[in-house]
């Protein structure tokens, strides 16, 4: 009966944001004749492993510093709730670590060559950093998720430049600066994802000394902050599709879904009630999987 628990506690909803970054680099690197099947799956598997990490660690670290109360908008917490002890949580903490640890090492052994020694112990310290960058965004005596603006960063490297422009140096083993303006493109629209929840739990966040970019900013200027990353988002975007021009198509559905995300921000500016942010939140998730779609649609071969 505890799966259905554990499942909620994964947060299901949120992992298309860990893989989708994944899949468009790997449709990027594919055209240009470098992409690998077993090195995409073992990259998607890895991300998967550490956003659970990620979400199970803010499951249990806000409970225990008391953000999650009677008080918060969001869906309810699976300790907060009492389906889950902080022992449980604690030893699949444990558990996704030690899983993310092996599979972060899998995917190196098969993507980077063991002569490129200073490359794969750079990686190898990565993976470490990855995982303890997952656990320490809500666990810990200052989790980094509790200081202004620190939550924001972390998400556009790991959800931006990690997922894309890294995933697509794996296949590679090159660097580039349009592949970078793609991943900062996704990494804003991540920071979007984060930024509502914020907006939403600002008053119980600030009562409990999480002091997020929403609670700086104000609520009024935090939704002048969600169309400015969504908006860079799009104009990033298009300048990559600028840079590498395939077919109409991947414009038209290109523009398409930059409609439906102008049409969302307006709809965040126009909320009054904190409770509708989950809502929007869930179509951002949609959005941002059909905006990368978008621009990996005419790299496929």
């Amino acid at each position: 009966m505890k799966l259905k628990y554990w499942i909620r506690a994964a947060r299901i909803h949120t992992l298309p944001l860990s893989f989708s970054g994944i899949t468009l680099s790997f449709f990027i690197s594919q055209s240009r004749k470098n992409g690998s099947l077993i090195s995409y799956i073992l990259c998607v598997i890895t991300a998967l492993l550490l956003q659970i990490l990620a979400n199970f660690s803010n499951d249990y670290g806000d409970s225990i510093t008391g953000v999650d109360n009677y008080k918060r908008i969001g869906p309810k917490r699976t300790i907060q709730c009492g389906f889950i002890s902080l022992s449980e949580m604690k030893k699949a903490i444990f558990i996704f670590s030690v899983l993310s640890f092996f599979s972060g090492f899998f995917l190196f052994c098969k993507t980077l060559l063991w002569n490129h020694i200073f490359i794969f112990f750079i990686y190898f310290i990565g993976i470490f950093i990855c995982i303890y960058s997952s656990i320490r965004y809500s666990v810990g005596s200052r989790p980094y998720g509790y200081i202004t603006g620190m939550g924001d960063l972390f998400v556009m490297i790991f959800f931006g430049v990690f997922s894309v422009e890294g995933s697509y140096f794996l296949h590679t083993h090159t660097l580039c600066l349009d592949i970078f303006f793609l991943s900062l493109s996704i990494g804003f629209l991540n920071v979007g994802v984060l930024n509502i929840n914020n907006m939403r739990d600002l008053d119980n966040d600030y009562e409990n000394g999480k002091y997020t970019m929403s609670i700086w900013l104000g609520i009024k200027y935090a939704k002048l902050y969600h169309a400015f990353v969504i908006l860079i988002s799009i104009f990033l975007g298009g300048y990559f599709l600028f840079l590498n021009r395939k077919s109409i198509y991947q414009w038209i559905f290109f523009i398409f879904i930059s409609i439906f995300l102008i049409l969302h921000i307006l709809k965040i500016i126009l909320i009054k009630e904190k409770k509708l942010f989950n809502l929007e939140l869930k179509k951002l998730v949609i959005l941002i999987f059909l905006h990368e779609l978008s621009i990996g649609i005419g790299f496929i071969n």
